[in-house]
């Protein structure tokens, strides 16, 4: 059930339509957001594909996702949790109307990670999929946990006990449809609300005999889950992050001969007590384990270093005589996941004969001790870990600057664009610079901020914030509402990648193809240099021909989308007139085909 060495899911696989389907909406929660992970949802949301490095690295690819997806998913994450891209890329702009900031009150953190994605058939009949995870939307290495639920229309009769199961569910989407600063969005969300109402979820495992739905810091929804603090027999935690006083809470719950066992990070046991440590039985992942992938860190984007791993699921499984619970989702085993926080959290009831806590533990760690990725903790470090740090300073700040809620304006200045931002309260003892999405020309943030003058696809409501005290640096993406951002700025970030025939013709080839990854690395391929000249030969007349030919007998809708990019582009010195000329012919071709 829970062996981290061969039980392991795919984020974007998750996400990928059912046979018959496609993708309808997508609404998604996060508390940190990485563009660049974003990027690559409409990829196995709209398209079907792998969030595979090749084609995330791809900006056709990338362009195409995006342009497929723009009206049809939204995500909500903590204000100021937004990472930097490491490549600058003009596309991600394309992202802001589908990105939504959530700044809570008395530092309360928006902290849920799920996705309720609705997909259709051919006959418009909805499928939903639910995925209750404990990770963010990032390229983060640490180990998570995700249950996949599915959904369809109950039969009439079943209407009543659908709508009371998920009510919880659409309490929950209520909160965020209102955050949603997007009619269309708003709209679908509703859309989805309305047939939560009928909709059956599925465990599709007979073992799991209920569940129940538990959104906690939305109005109405403030209470803890009775269950998971009630009285056990057997108590598995496994939390990242820690408070004392809710572990003592959870010692007091324990019954005469209980087992209470806690997996957390090496940095956390520093919180507890000597007697906390001996009441229960506590485990932290092997430092080799953690430091056993390299990567790029996270905000110092030059440098590359170790990117540790670590566990990072939020999952209690408690057990007292035959009743057996399991909650997993985003609350910490922290005052502030269950006192304030906006956290979702999903409980599974499980029903197997002779079933025992301990059956979970072999899973985790394995049958072998050298194999095992944990290692029990008997004492407590002699060094405490401070509660804040110079970056955890830095960073609330950031997220300062979000609760003021700045405003900005564009104007324009000939060919260029001005961009003033104004601040109604900036935080003091450390200097903060702003800059467009690029990160390019930094000035400092001041009430009234004037940016450098930007070209038209540099415009966006993204804006990179570096805060630096002493030798600390951390730096942010936040979105600030922007007024006078011309129309046509979508049209400019389309050119300023397809920026040229042969760019252009990649772009007919990759929408014509059958097998995107395929599509992707041919293209690769076809940069190479031969005898010093860029070979091009796969821009060739013939098998441009016989690829419009296949599309045209197999599935004609495809045309309409190389007739939206020509649109979109709209210049005659990118797009070649006698492409222009074949595809009028196959267009035709294609009619007569329909009809």
């Amino acid at each position: 059930m829970l062996r981290p060495s061969s039980d392991r899911l795919n984020y974007g696989n998750l996400l990928i339509p059912p046979p018959e389907f496609r993708a309808d909406f997508a609404l998604g929660t996060t508390y940190s957001l990485d563009l660049e992970a974003l990027v690559g949802l409409p990829l196995a949301l709209f398209l079907s594909e792998e969030m595979n490095k090749s084609l995330l690295n791809n900006p056709i690819v990338a362009l195409e996702g995006l342009r497929r997806s723009a009206e049809r998913f939204a995500i909500l994450c903590e204000g100021g949790q937004i990472k930097v891209p490491q490549n600058q890329n003009a596309v991600f702009s394309l992202l802001e109307d589908s990105v939504f900031e959530v700044v809570l009150p008395n530092n309360c953190s928006f902290h849920p990670k799920i996705w309720l994605i609705r997909y259709q058939d051919e006959r418009k009949q909805p499928f939903y999929r639910l995925l209750v995870l404990s990770r963010n939307l990032t390229f983060d290495r640490s180990w998570d946990m995700a249950v996949c639920m599915e959904g369809r229309l109950a039969e009439e009769a079943g209407y009543e006990a659908a709508a009371k199961q998920n009510m919880p569910l659409m309490a929950f989407l209520e909160y965020l449809r209102v955050r949603v600063k997007n009619r269309k969005k708003r709209d679908q969300i509703s859309k989805m609300l309305e047939e939560l109402k009928k909709v059956r979820f599925e465990t599709n495992d007979p073992h799991y005999s209920d569940f129940s739905f538990h959104p906690l810091g939305i109005p109405g929804h403030t209470k803890q889950p009775d269950e998971l603090f009630d009285t056990y027999k057997d108590l598995l935690i496994i939390s990242p992050f820690l408070s004392k006083g809710m572990i003592e809470r959870f010692k007091k719950l324990a019954l005469s001969n209980s087992t209470c066992t806690l997996i957390t990070r090496r940095t956390e046991i520093a919180k507890l007590s000597q007697e906390l440590l001996e009441a229960f039985d506590v485990y932290a992942m092997k430092e080799m384990v953690v430091e056993g992938e390299e990567g790029l860190s996270g905000d110092d984007l030059n440098d590359e270093a170790y990117q540790s791993q670590d566990i990072h699921a939020k999952f209690y499984a408690r057990s007292k005589y035959s009743q057996h619970s399991f909650f997993v989702g985003s609350a910490n085993c922290s005052e502030s996941a269950f006192s304030g926080n906006v956290e979702f959290m999903l409980q599974l009831r499980y029903r197997k004969h002779g079933f025992r806590i301990q059956h979970l533990l072999d899973d985790l760690f394995g049958k072998d001790e050298k194999d095992n990725p944990f290692e029990q903790i008997k004492e407590l470090p002699e060094v405490e870990t401070p509660d804040t740090t110079t970056a955890d300073l830095l960073e609330k700040a950031i997220k300062q600057l979000c609760r003021t809620r700045p405003k900005a304006s564009v104007t324009k200045e000939g060919q260029l664009y001005r961009v003033i931002i104004e601040f109604t309260e900036i935080p003091e003892d450390m200097d903060l610079m702003i800059a467009s999405i690029t990160g390019k020309q930094l000035v400092k943030l001041e009430p009234v901020t004037i940016l450098p003058l930007l070209l038209l696809e540099q415009l966006s409501e993204f804006y990179q914030v570096t805060a630096r005290k002493e030798e600390t640096t951390v730096r942010r993406i936040i979105k600030i509402k922007t007024t006078g951002i011309p129309e046509e700025r979508d049209k400019a970030v389309f050119r300023s990648i397809i920026r040229d025939r042969d760019t252009f013709m990649k772009y007919v080839a990759f929408l014509l193809s059958d097998n995107l990854l395929l599509s992707s690395l041919e293209q690769m391929d076809a940069e190479r240099l031969v005898n010093g000249k860029r070979n091009v030969s796969w821009l060739q007349a013939p098998v441009l021909y016989e690829n419009m030919l296949k599309t045209v007998a197999r599935d004609p809708e495809r045309l309409k989308e190389i007739e939206r990019v020509i649109k979109l582009i709209d210049d005659q010195e990118i797009i070649p007139e006698d492409f222009n000329e074949l595809y009028q012919i196959f267009r035709q071709a294609a009619k007569k085909v329909k009809r």
